[in-house]
């Protein structure tokens, strides 16, 4: 099976000699800025309500919290299940995130398009 390294070797070394954890740090926020820029784009096409963008922002963030307070713990933290949960938390914070950005870009589903 082929990994990052082996398919992409001379980026993967630009981006692991000085900083090993922009590796991580730039695919990890390329998928979070994408969850929030799709949850505005579907509240600009009205594709939810908005009681219902306020619930799933109270519901990701609720659950961001639990995961990274779970990803934290003794045993759980540089395991395989942290790293999951680490994840899971920053997935949930870009939910939640998007969720209230689309209350500024929510059509109401009667009001015309410009």
């Amino acid at each position: 099976m082929l990994t990052f390294v082996h398919t992409y070797p001379v980026l993967s070394v630009i981006l692991a000699g000085a900083r090993p954890k922009l590796a991580v740090v730039v695919p990890l926020a390329l998928v979070c800025l994408a969850i929030v820029v799709a949850i505005s784009a579907a509240a600009r096409l009205s594709k939810f309500h908005m009681a219902g963008y306020i619930g799933m922002a109270f519901v990701a963030f609720a659950v961001a919290m639990i995961a990274g307070k779970l990803s934290g713990a003794r045993h759980v933290s540089g395991t395989a299940l942290g790293l999951i949960l680490s994840l899971l938390f920053f997935f949930a914070m870009a939910t939640a995130l998007g969720c209230v950005v689309a209350l500024v870009f929510y059509r109401d589903p009667h009001e015309p398009l410009n």
